[in-house]
């Protein structure tokens, strides 16, 4: 799908993608897993050795029912799943009837993340000359929208995000809009934006979000279908690359010759290995929806197509790298001819080491293995379980999975034992002081008054603002503390109506009756404004930016130095 692409359920061209995140640069050949083995045999990653694997796909792939038998001989790899009869599996998708007001939601979000900024007109934007710039009014929606996302000290990423404004010129309009921001609130003049008129992101129930997620079933189901219909046409049998495809395809390319093989990946990936990672790393984490067995009862497979774009990628990625090494090293030996005539036209490692560098890669996939099992929520076992009510082995924590597979011998660290006796005890205490606080709270019918005169406290006895504690002073931080909570909880009861209204657009959106249990939320009028703030008599640190100096690096190391 192109950028800013509408989808349409009967006319797409999105690949039959069917592998998660892990097919990138770190698999281009198995040449590089298998120099890693060693790092990552002292877990239930062992997996990972080709010669265990190849007899298990003997073994497995020969049976007469491959698909369920494979499944149920590798539930022993996975964490106990607990009885799979009593335990419905609720994340499979079920075609039911397509909502053309749901797609057209879909195609708006598409175009809005294609574009990194909503489509919809903006009255209030205006294109003006800031300085000896010109912000069209386009580049000022792209402006606030990028700002609204990343924040504001990501000026980088925001010039990109606009794409015709530098780095420079978008620190200079944000610099503009805090000095305006600081000329208003030293003439006492009130925000222009009050707190409640802060867009909020919208909460939905969760009776909301299922029938949300039963309308995108229907739109993927039949996009999948139409996808396996123009594979189906354009490979035929071999369409959707399961293990028993690739097991035969493997075994009829040693029999011909590799340029008459019909797909070109299987000469250069180990298309086995990549099936074997999904089901085992990248489609096996402990979170239900993320994992392969509560999702599909078949075994994680891939698109024809998608290995040959793998394919198309990897042969760019080498010739750029080929390119980018010889002409790294042509610049070393010009460099040195001048000096060392007898220096050799030879590509050394280190050139390939600073053209992976210039091209943005990694030198290895240590530190992607590495971090696997926390970014994908895996369960790692040193003695795997064996599925019986007498194991109870538990699974590793992350630090330990990550010293048991360093980047190098500087990154092994000793990790401390932890105190749980002691943590625990410090827990089970601040649970029962904040029981027993709440129950005096909701005791009382002064809560509010109680809040405020914990947070009056708080200022006056334990900041650093060292305020003295006069009446006058005393009552102008408790008039601005009531005015600040007053707003406070405006500002909840707006998003909680902003809240309930945009879960009612949904339901019609859906065409679903809300359910009876949908709390509804009334308008909460016009708020009452006022200029009083905390901050005009007490610093909060919000403007910590304009009050932190510059310091270069050498004056660091300089002030170090100095006794």
């Amino acid at each position: 799908m192109e950028a800013g692409e509408s989808f349409n359920p009967d006319q797409t061209d999105i690949p039959a993608v069917q592998a998660p995140e892990h097919h990138g640069q770190q698999h281009i050949t198995s040449q590089e897993s298998e120099a890693e083995q060693e790092e990552v045999s002292p877990l239930t990653f062992r997996f990972l050795k080709r010669q265990q694997y190849d007899s298990e796909v003997d073994e497995d792939w020969n049976s007469e029912d491959d698909s369920e038998q494979s499944a149920e001989e590798f539930n022993s790899l996975k964490r106990p799943a607990g009885d799979e009869e009593e335990t419905p599996r609720p994340f499979k998708r079920q075609k039911g009837t397509l909502n053309p007001g749901y797609l057209d939601l879909l195609n708006r979000d598409i175009e809005d993340a294609a574009y990194s900024a909503t489509l919809e007109e903006d009255d209030n934007l205006h294109s003006s000359q800031l300085g000896l710039v010109w912000w069209t009014r386009a580049e000022k929606r792209v402006f606030y929208e990028a700002i609204a996302r990343l924040g504001r000290d990501n000026l980088e990423q925001i010039s990109a995000r606009i794409g015709s404004k530098s780095v420079v010129e978008v620190h200079q309009y944000i610099d503009l809009l805090e000095k305006e921001q600081e000329t208003r609130r030293s003439s006492n003049l009130r925000s222009v934006i009050e707190m409640s008129e802060y867009p909020a992101a919208v909460e939905l129930s969760q009776q909301c979000c299922h029938a949300l997620d039963e309308a995108a079933d229907a739109i993927s189901l039949r996009q999948e279908a139409r996808e396996q219909q123009r594979e189906e046409t354009k490979w035929g049998e071999i369409w959707n690359l399961t293990p028993q495809i690739v097991k035969g395809l493997e075994g009829g390319a040693k029999e011909q010759n590799p340029a008459d093989t019909q797909l070109a990946s299987l000469q250069l990936f180990d298309v086995p290995q990549w099936l074997q990672l999904s089901r085992r790393i990248f489609m096996n984490s402990s979170i239900p929806s993320n994992n392969w067995e509560y999702i599909d009862d078949n075994l994680p497979s891939m698109g024809a197509t998608t290995m040959e774009d793998f394919y198309s990628l990897a042969l760019s990625i080498t010739r750029r790298l080929v390119q980018t090494t010889i002409f790294t090293s042509m610049a070393r030996i010009r460099a040195r001819l001048e000096m060392r005539p007898e220096t050799r036209n030879v590509i050394l490692r280190r050139d390939v080491e600073v053209a992976v560098e210039s091209l943005g890669l990694a030198l290895n996939s240590k530190e992607f293995w590495r971090k696997s099992a926390r970014r994908l929520r895996l369960e790692v076992y040193k003695d795997p379980p064996q599925g019986n009510e007498d194991d109870e082995s538990c699974p590793m924590l992350y630090e330990e999975v990550e010293q048991e597979l360093p980047v190098s011998s500087t990154d092994i660290q000793v990790l401390p034992e932890p105190n749980n006796d002691r943590k625990g005890t410090d827990v089970l205490d601040a649970l029962d002081t904040d029981e027993s606080d709440s129950e005096v709270a909701l005791g009382s019918s002064d809560e509010e008054e109680r809040a405020v005169k914990q947070e009056l406290n708080e200022v006056l006895r334990f900041s650093a603002a060292d305020l003295p504690e006069t009446l006058t002073l005393r009552q102008s931080l408790r008039t601005r503390i009531e005015t600040e909570r007053k707003q406070e909880q405006y500002a909840e009861r707006c998003d909680g109506h902003e809240s309930y209204k945009a879960e009612v657009e949904l339901w019609d959106l859906l065409q679903v009756k809300p359910p009876m249990s949908t709390i509804k939320m009334s308008d909460p009028g016009q708020a009452q404004k006022s200029t009083l703030e905390l901050e005009s008599m007490y610093p909060l640190g919000r403007d910590w930016r304009s009050r932190t100096k510059y310091c270069s690096e050498w004056e660091q190391e300089s002030i170090a130095k100095d006794p």
